[in-house]
């Protein structure tokens, strides 16, 4: 028998296949087990009432959390929007961290401007940090370890077929087929790779889930605004943001206005939305009035052979 480590090519062929294929479904298991695990962390630890900006955190990750603080500092007059969707300071500046954080960049940016700088500031790692400490988030180093354990598996069934892909190749053997399913298994461990290097939005724990859940059945219960409910203040903006996102901002222009568009990335136009706008230098309050005496119109602001 001549072929390489006893497999003929076809053999080898159907073999790579299957451990693409199983390196695919074990990591599909391991990282289902691990989050799990992961959220199975059902006890969160003594600690002072949760923040509105905790409970957004837990409700849509650190971008929900700037939009709270976002609607806390316009309703209060800190913040106001122009025609152009672009937020700028207009009041003082305020105690809270996150909301300093926000205050601080908002500079005629936009809300997805604002929130892409606000991610990875002090004052958003010490509210994850909070999170964290209590259990209410799941465990990032567990999800990470899954992901390396993934990669080392992907890693290894690429370099097996590298191994077997240089020995036909030397051999004089046919390896198209061997050649594109390389092609593949390089895709597949560099999917891993990005994935592994990428941490995303932290999710809420069992715990996390449960404390979110209390807050949003007291949040529409009949609670009168600016009560406290469950150890949370229910009242206000940054309460109706941070439970239910910019759409259930009480003013529907100033929501529109403040909503980035889909699939931003911390970009964003300047361009007003459609129908008619606040004139030109004006801006929108959280009356959705303009400034300069003028008003809002229209109800807008804004090859072939085997494997060796």
């Amino acid at each position: 028998m001549n072929d390489p480590w006893g497999i003929s090519g076809p053999d080898f062929v159907v073999l790579y296949i299957a451990l693409l294929g199983a390196v695919l479904l074990v990591r599909v298991i391991v990282s289902g087990i691990v989050a799990a695990r992961a959220m199975r962390s059902d006890q969160a630890h003594a600690g002072p009432p949760p923040t509105v900006y905790q409970l957004a955190f837990l409700a849509g990750g650190p971008d929900r959390a700037t939009d709270a603080a976002i609607a806390a500092l316009v309703e209060r007059g800190q913040l106001r929007v122009n025609s152009y969707k672009q937020i700028s300071k207009t009041g003082t500046r305020p105690v809270d961290p996150l909301e300093r954080a926000v205050f601080d960049v908002a500079k005629l940016k936009t809300t997805a401007m604002i929130r892409a700088k606000v991610r990875a500031s002090a004052a958003m790692r010490a509210l994850e940090e909070g999170l964290d400490q209590r259990g209410l988030l799941a465990s990032a180093a567990a999800k990470r370890q899954s992901r390396t354990f993934g990669l080392v598996l992907q890693l290894a069934v690429l370099a097996f077929g590298v191994v077997r892909l240089v020995n036909g190749i030397s051999l004089g053997r046919p390896v198209g087929v061997l050649v594109f399913l390389v092609l593949v298994a390089a895709v597949l461990a560099i999917v891993a790779a990005v994935r592994r290097s990428k941490t995303g939005a932290r999710q809420p724990s069992a715990a996390g889930h449960r404390l979110l859940g209390q807050a949003r059945a007291a949040a529409s219960g009949p609670v009168p605004a600016g009560m406290l409910a469950g150890g949370v203040l229910l009242g206000g903006a940054a309460a109706a943001v941070a439970l239910g996102g910019w759409a259930m901002y009480p003013d529907e222009e100033l929501s529109a206005a403040l909503t980035p568009p889909m699939g931003s990335f911390g970009g964003g136009g300047s361009s007003g939305s459609s129908g008619s706008s606040c004139s030109s230098g004006s801006s929108c309050s959280s009356s959705s009035s303009c400034s300069s005496g003028s008003s809002c119109g229209g109800g807008g602001c804004g090859g072939g052979g085997c494997g060796g």
